[in-house]
């Protein structure tokens, strides 16, 4: 190992080995809290989420109809929150932890 590498293993805090420490998942980061049949029941649940002051999103996961702006099937949906409103979200919809 040239000393121009050690040197930047250092400086990016590399392990010994060459494996750089895992992050943390960051609590800012969007996370996947349910797939509800359909585009009214994944409105709804963004509406009672941010009734409780939790940021929520509903993803159309088919880009066919996303891209018309029509409404997907009932398969295609799904609820996103911050990771650090997750265990909150969860009590709000009454969905069990994973």
């Amino acid at each position: 190992m040239s000393f121009l590498s050690r040197f930047i293993d250092r400086l990016f805090g590399a392990r010994e080995g060459g494996a750089r420490p895992e992050r943390l998942p960051s609590p800012d980061e969007l996370v996947l809290l349910s797939r509800p049949e359909g585009e009214p029941e994944a409105e709804l649940l963004r509406e009672m989420l941010e009734g409780e002051g939790i940021r929520a999103m509903v993803r159309n996961r088919d880009a066919a109809s996303a891209q018309a702006g029509g409404m997907g099937p009932a398969w295609a949906y799904e609820v996103w929150v911050l990771r650090k409103d997750l265990a909150r979200a969860r009590s709000v919809i009454g969905e069990p932890e994973a």
